[in-house]
């Protein structure tokens, strides 16, 4: 029977500023033998192909010889519907988080249809808050302790994309949901956020902060390219309405009540 459930090869790592090239061979293995299939850089501090392929061994050495260079977390993310980045630190403003093992499970019905990218930072720091607010979801490994938090960049994909070798299934695939690609994404939230700062819903200040709240509940399910037309649709009616108050008859209607 064939395989359903995540497609490994729809699933690409991305290494958000990589400062070692022996980290960026070893990720590539991780990735390699778990059955990713595909391994973007950006901003990487060098990129030594020797090295990297001796540490990447034979099974990784495709995805170097393949490997994406991009110069923003941005670019690199533009041609995926569903953006994971990942994360030992905690902090309100950087979750909700999930576990591999739930992401892995969310992606068995939205992995067919959907380009998804795993985003690991930079050896010492790991992503930014602004960053990981570039993502859908936020998957954080579980440790013994806080204090050992802290994975290697190899070990991360690995762990991450071993989650995700176990979701495959040979049950029947539910309906596949084809999500909204990330530039549309970002879109409607820029236009969700004028929309709602015309109105006064967010405040001037920090307001990417303030917007969290909906990309905690768009983020639950994810949104198709519908979904967020119909978005801005309500967006760009918010706008009429606030320029054109005379045609909406809530003078009226407010004395007639009265």
């Amino acid at each position: 029977m064939t395989e359903t459930g995540v497609n490994l090869q729809n699933i690409a790592v991305i290494l958000c500023r990589p400062k070692l090239s022996e980290n960026i061979g070893a990720a590539a293995r991780a990735a390699a033998n778990m059955g990713l299939g595909r391994l973007i850089v950006v901003e990487p501090y060098r990129l030594e192909r020797e090295i990297m392929l001796n540490a990447a061994t034979r099974v990784g050495q495709p995805l170097i010889e393949n490997i994406t260079v991009c110069g923003s977390l941005t670019q690199a993310i533009a041609d995926f519907n569903l953006v994971a980045g990942t994360t030992a630190r905690l902090g309100s403003n950087r979750g909700p988080f999930v576990t591999p093992r739930r992401f892995a499970q969310k992606l068995i019905n939205l992995s067919q249809e959907n380009r998804t990218a795993l985003v690991f930072g930079p050896e010492r720091t790991g992503l930014t808050t602004s960053e990981l607010r570039l993502c859908q979801a936020v998957v954080r490994i579980p440790t013994a302790a806080n204090e050992s938090s802290s994975l290697n960049l190899a070990q991360a994909v690995l762990v991450l994309s071993y989650e995700l070798l176990l979701a495959r299934t040979d049950e029947p695939a539910l309906a596949q949901l084809k999500l909204a690609p990330e530039p549309e994404l970002q879109a409607m939230y820029g236009h969700l956020t004028r929309a709602m700062l015309a109105i006064k819903f967010l405040p001037d200040e920090n307001t990417g902060h303030w917007l969290m709240s909906f990309k905690r509940i768009f983020n639950r399910s994810g949104l198709t390219p519908g979904e967020c037309n119909f978005l801005r649709g309500i967006c760009r009616q918010i706008e009429w309405a606030l320029q054109n108050t005379d045609k909406l008859g809530i003078g009226e209607e407010a004395k007639s009540i009265e």
